[in-house]
């Protein structure tokens, strides 16, 4: 280690490796007990098991995924059939597949057994809990799914399941410590690192630089051009018709537009080449210019283009671990012995015990650490019965059942079921998924934050391009540090592309890269970015970090991709094609139904709950 990794505090003893209680996460999964051939589990699970207080490489941890891949390179996986029978399985304890559980009880027979099977250590999905414990203190944050996004645009099926869960979207205000920060002098910050500028400089105000930009690493042509972007006062189309613009806008990038028509220079365009990563994992040279009209990016000048904007709830409801509480929820629903309570408020500080998510008396049972690797009607017809095959600390399994919902990636079908029809092979290949990364920093102490005054900060040229507390949220016995001098949780984050290819080819160069990072590069960057951000506010890297989560998610938001254009799907309201390949790929086979934001184009969670109750109900028709 040199005399810089010591300096950042690479050698210091934190809650940041691979450990839960002094166990290697890489041996997680044999602390789950195996199953008999009833499906009765062989051993209980360890009072210690409990994944959400793991640190380290979470989200697509190690043992997750070496089975899927083995599968896709044509491993073949001998397995012993258990004798266990469902009325239905479930592929997938995420949101969508959880849901359709909880919706299947209700809709269609609440006596059913089911089994859900996920090849996470952990259910949820995408909708990722992280605690970490300080001086008797726990903090959460969120790994994955931020929050409730909109919700007086829910869908009724969605909003409806919401409100069944206990959640009140209308009582944010009560929980969400809304002028915090802005008491404390903190607000939006944009960071500009000496890699791609010239020199670090933090400048106040993301969206309004003001006065501050006067001093940014930039030339005096490019703050000119930037001020220029951020009033965004100008029309860059003047002359065209509506319909004109929208064909410019439908035939550029974001970047290429304001390269072309707004004239701005390689140091401006290096500034916007970020901005869209959090929300779309994509930069601004792969994101349709019509995409960031409707995102209201600036460059457009509030212009016509003959097309009206969706009416828009800029509201949200937050839990401290984001959607993760609503995953909980509905797992609390299917198995009330795992958590006491009954409410949204209790739900963020139950302690969920483990054990009982297999137990042979429960309705609903959910398995983890069991990767889905054959999917097959028996004697091929579509009518019988169901054979599903999983792979479980190395050996094959399989178990049948009347139906099934597949929650899981609709790429990774093809490869696990052969009664799938050629075309909607090609359909539910045609699904991607775009790479990111959510890191969350546990802090001492946010006094730097205040020091500096930064509440978020965009960092166009950094490793991580978004840093900010997670959610200022105070719920139940939950309390979020609202003193500069209480501990809290920084989240960051990473979308890893290669700038310059067709969006499809930027997430699968950025999947296989997110397999090669290691957890030491994702610390040295955390600890590298914070101590040049915050250091003139007082922030010493090596002294002040108590801990280090890392979500890894190589196959993050879900998009489909035309196969003949390679457009991408980003908003399927506004597609251009005929062919709709993820309304293709959703058509049951069989007794096989596809739910999942595969299924919809769209990485929201009211659409992975539609979905659910989509597919629970294509199934339901048969079954009544």
């Amino acid at each position: 280690m040199n005399s810089h990794d010591r300096r950042l505090g690479m050698d210091r003893a934190i809650s940041r490796r691979d450990f839960l209680n002094g166990i290697s996460v890489a041996i997680g999964a044999s602390l789950l007990p195996a199953c008999g051939r009833d499906g009765e589990p062989i051993a209980e699970l360890p009072a210690a098991y409990y994944p959400p207080a793991e640190t380290g490489m979470r989200g697509s941890h190690a043992g997750s995924f070496e089975v899927a891949h083995a599968t896709l390179q044509g491993r073949q996986w001998p397995a012993e059939k258990t004798g266990e029978h469902y009325d239905l399985a479930v592929v997938g304890a995420g949101i969508s597949g959880l849901s359709a559980a909880y919706l299947y009880h209700r809709d269609v027979d609440p006596n059913a057994r089911i089994l859900i099977l996920d090849n996470h250590d952990d259910f949820g999905g995408h909708a990722k809990r992280n605690e970490f414990t300080l001086d008797g203190r726990t903090f959460i944050g969120y790994g994955g799914t931020m929050l409730i996004e909109a919700p007086k645009t829910y869908p009724n099926v969605a909003m409806q399941v919401i409100r069944e869960l206990g959640i009140d979207t209308d009582r944010h205000s009560e929980f969400y410590h809304e002028d915090l920060f802005k008491k404390h002098g903190a607000g939006r910050v944009s960071f500009f690192d000496k890699e791609t500028f010239g020199a670090d400089y933090l400048a106040t105000g993301q969206w309004d630089l003001g006065a501050s930009i006067n001093d940014a690493p930039l030339s005096a042509s490019a703050k000119a051009e930037l001020e220029r972007l951020l009033a965004d006062e100008d029309d860059y189309l003047p002359g065209m018709t509506p319909e004109e613009r929208r064909a410019v806008l439908e035939s550029h990038s974001w970047r290429d537009y304001l390269e072309k028509y707004g004239k701005f220079g390689d140091e401006v365009l290096a500034f916007v080449q970020k901005w869209p990563h959090g929300v779309w994992a994509i930069g601004a040279d792969a994101l349709p210019a019509w995409m960031a009209w409707l995102e209201e990016y600036p460059g457009f000048a509030g212009m016509d283009i003959g097309h009206e904007k969706n009416e828009y709830d800029d509201g949200g409801f937050y839990f401290p671990d984001g959607n993760a509480s609503i995953a909980r929820l509905l797992v609390r629903k299917l198995i009330p012995d795992i958590a006491p309570g009954n409410s949204m408020e209790d739900i963020v500080t139950a302690r969920f015990d483990y054990s009982t998510l297999d137990q042979p008396e429960n309705l609903t049972r959910i398995r983890l650490s069991s990767t889905v690797v054959g999917l097959k009607h028996q004697d091929g017809k579509l009518d019988a019965e169901v054979d599903i095959t999983y792979v479980r600390d190395g050996q094959g399994r399989t178990i049948t059942a009347n139906k099934v919902v597949w929650a899981g990636y609709h790429s990774m079908l093809p490869f696990v079921c052969p009664d799938v029809p050629e075309e909607q092979t090609t359909a539910l290949k045609s699904s991607v998924r775009a790479p990111l990364v959510y890191t969350n920093v546990l802090i001492k102490n946010w006094r730097s934050l205040a020091n500096v005054g930064m509440r978020r900060a965009y960092c166009p040229g950094s490793f991580f391009q978004t840093v900010m507390p997670t959610h200022p949220v105070s719920i139940g016995d939950y309390r979020f540090s609202t003193s500069p001098d209480e501990p809290l949780i920084l989240h960051m984050n990473h979308v890893p592309l290669s700038p310059g290819l067709p969006a499809s080819q930027q997430f699968r160069a950025g999947q296989r890269a997110l397999h090669e990072i290691t957890f030491e590069t994702f610390e040295r960057n955390v600890r590298d970015q914070l101590g040049r951000m915050l250091g003139p506010g007082g922030f010493d890297p090596a002294s002040d970090i108590a801990g280090i989560t890392v979500n890894r998610w190589p196959h993050g938001y879900a998009y489909s991709i035309d196969k003949d254009s390679g457009d991408v799907a980003w908003w399927p309201n506004w597609w251009r094609h005929e062919r709709r390949p993820w309304v293709d790929a959703r058509q049951r086979v069989g007794n096989i139904a596809f739910a999942n934001t595969d299924a919809a184009s769209n990485a929201m969670t009211e659409s992975a709950i539609e979905e659910a109750h989509r597919a629970v109900h294509s199934l339901r028709k048969e079954t009544s």
